[in-house]
């Protein structure tokens, strides 16, 4: 098996590294934060809270929310995010660190991460271990029950340079239960925030020892159009493939999202204009 037989595989898993905000989120940077500054709080348990800050310490954190003063036990908070006045929708975009697979740079918060299943058949998993840093990794069913289960690992790294400016890289290591494994080191750039962006990807192969001769250039974006629904366009231009792409949208709410769009490659279906694509994730 060469390098360009399987670079175009794992392109089409290239998702599973992702993104949010990079607002500091824990208790021990949220003396960052001002009183009488509106937020989201999320507690541990998965509740959340939208407030003003009246008093905050190391103890409690006092709210002021639209049904009166909350008392909350600051050691059960899992994040405060501030939130921008300028903000259209209800909730913040709870996956702008990928697009239908091909990863933004935006970095994964700290402590935060997601469930993601493609096709029924591929189920990964990534978390934040710092603000810039996340690690993931996932299988596909049909070859684990069979005895011989493709892996995958995929670190990524994110960084916010300037408003609205994020650099990233990482990898995804794909294990062939015959065949060794293979892995795809990738950077990334994207322009824009969590509800309107474009990046650019580039990516090698590497197999064997052997080094794919041709990059694989992504550029992608999304633009939300409502509360629950956003716009998605993922391309690529192969060294074997002219084009690849997928099109379609996202549903989504503060937890859940699901995929929905149509994967086009005229070297790849030459008798069919296009294919379904199918995904969902879960933030935890």
């Amino acid at each position: 098996m060469k390098t360009y037989q399987f670079f175009p595989t794992l392109i089409l898993l290239i998702a599973f590294s992702n993104p949010l905000f990079s607002q500091n989120d824990s208790i021990a940077q949220a003396d960052t934060l001002k009183m009488n500054q509106r937020v989201n709080v999320t507690m541990k348990n998965g509740d959340d809270f939208s407030g003003t800050i009246i008093k905050m310490d190391k103890e409690t954190i006092e709210l002021k929310t639209a049904n009166g003063i909350m008392q909350l036990i600051a050691s059960n908070v899992k994040s405060i995010k501030p939130v921008d006045m300028n903000q259209r929708f209800s909730f913040a975009n709870p996956h702008d660190t990928r697009y239908f697979f091909g990863p933004s740079a935006i970095p994964l918060e700290k402590g935060e991460g997601y469930y993601q299943n493609i096709f029924v058949l591929f189920n990964f998993a990534n978390y934040g271990i710092t603000e810039n840093l996340s690690i993931g990794g996932g299988f596909e069913f049909l070859s684990t029950i069979t005895g011989s289960p493709i892996w995958f690992l995929t670190p990524k790294l994110g960084f916010q340079v300037a408003d609205n400016v994020y650099i990233g890289g990482g990898a995804i290591v794909a294990g062939f239960a015959s065949e060794g494994f293979a892995t795809l080191g990738y950077g990334a750039f994207t322009l824009g925030h969590a509800d309107t962006n474009i990046s650019l990807g580039v990516g090698y192969g590497i197999f064997e020892g052997e080094i794919s001769d041709s990059p694989a250039i992504m550029l992608s974006g999304t633009h939300r159009v409502s509360n629950s629904i956003s716009l998605l366009s993922e391309n690529y231009l192969l060294s074997d493939v002219p084009y690849f792409g997928i099109q379609g949208i996202r549903l989504m709410s503060k937890k859940n999202s699901f995929d929905f769009g149509l994967i086009v490659s005229p070297a790849f279906f030459e008798e069919i204009p296009a294919l379904p694509y199918v995904g969902y994730v879960r933030v935890f």
